[in-house]
């Protein structure tokens, strides 16, 4: 089984964070389909953790449910 890319496990989590904190919020799904901008299908997609969401639109989404999205960018340590 394929390792997942470095992207694919950033977004895998970013969608478990929006997912907890909708649920979190008590959202009705026609609240959550506005405030999102996506559509009900959309939002059925996420919480199935289907993997159809770039970076970018996670980010705006995770935003728009009023959490911070920060990045960390480092180089590996080398010793020697």
């Amino acid at each position: 089984m394929a390792k997942p890319s470095s992207s694919a496990a950033l977004r895998k989590e970013l969608r478990a964070k929006i997912i907890a904190r909708i649920e979190q919020l008590d959202l009705l799904r026609s609240v959550a389909e506005k405030a999102l901008g996506m559509t009900a299908a959309q939002i059925s997609r996420l919480e199935g953790n289907e993997d159809i969401f770039s970076l970018d639109r996670l980010v705006d989404v995770a935003v728009r449910v009023g959490l911070t999205v920060r990045m960390n960018a480092t180089r590996p340590y080398r010793s020697g």
